[in-house]
């Protein structure tokens, strides 16, 4: 699956290229409250595809530094709730330690 991605992403900037170069003409690039120009269309469509990569990359920068804040956090709950688990397993061996074999025999005496 990820080699199906990877080959539809060459795929993409190998057309991306191939339009840049074949779109020589000038434009100009109109914005809210800024316009920039006159430039080749292929600049402009490299400029786009590396702006867009670039905020892609930062999503997904920040997506990551939040899983590991979460996975570092679960990792201290489960630490915290075997620390507990061990509390109650070594507090229940203590109270079923000497009494659990009188118990059985006293319940097999009726």
């Amino acid at each position: 699956m990820n080699i199906l991605v990877y080959l539809l992403v060459c795929l993409f900037f190998i057309l991306l290229f191939v339009v840049g170069i074949y779109n020589t003409e000038d434009v100009t690039v109109n914005l809210i409250l800024w316009h920039a120009g006159p430039a080749p269309m292929g600049a402009v469509i490299a400029t786009a595809a590396i702006l867009g990569i670039a905020f892609a990359c930062a999503i997904g920068i920040l997506d990551g530094i939040k899983i590991r804040i979460a996975n570092r956090q679960l990792r201290r709950q489960l630490q915290r709730l075997d620390e507990e688990c061990d509390a109650l397993r070594l507090q229940l061996a203590r109270h079923q330690g000497p009494t659990a074999p009188v118990e059985k025999e006293k319940a097999r005496s009726f």
